[in-house]
């Protein structure tokens, strides 16, 4: 599990960096993935679920809730962000 932007010190409201930092972060994984693969010889996947409008620590909240069902519908080797998380990043020029 990782977070961005949970506090002042990271959270940037006006240029969303914190949500690029978090896109940027799940590629650089899946890249990752994908040379263990190739040098272990293993076919490891990998779903990443990107999204929420807030952080919420109740770990029987709906942020878990919609994570669940974005899991299992997720693609393998693919990342799934939320609507508004995809504006966001297609806004920054990510595809």
């Amino acid at each position: 599990m990782a977070a961005s932007g949970l506090n002042a010190a990271t959270y940037d409201r006006e240029g969303r960096s914190h949500i690029a930092a978090l896109a940027d972060y799940a590629m650089h994984l899946m890249e990752q993935m994908k040379y263990i693969n190739e040098h272990s010889f293993n076919n490891f996947q990998m779903k990443i679920v990107i999204g929420a409008r807030k952080p919420q620590y109740d770990i029987w909240g709906n942020t878990v809730n919609v994570s669940s069902r974005m899991d299992s519908t997720g693609v393998p080797d693919r990342i799934q962000v939320t609507t508004d998380l995809y504006q966001v990043l297609a806004a920054k020029g990510y595809v």
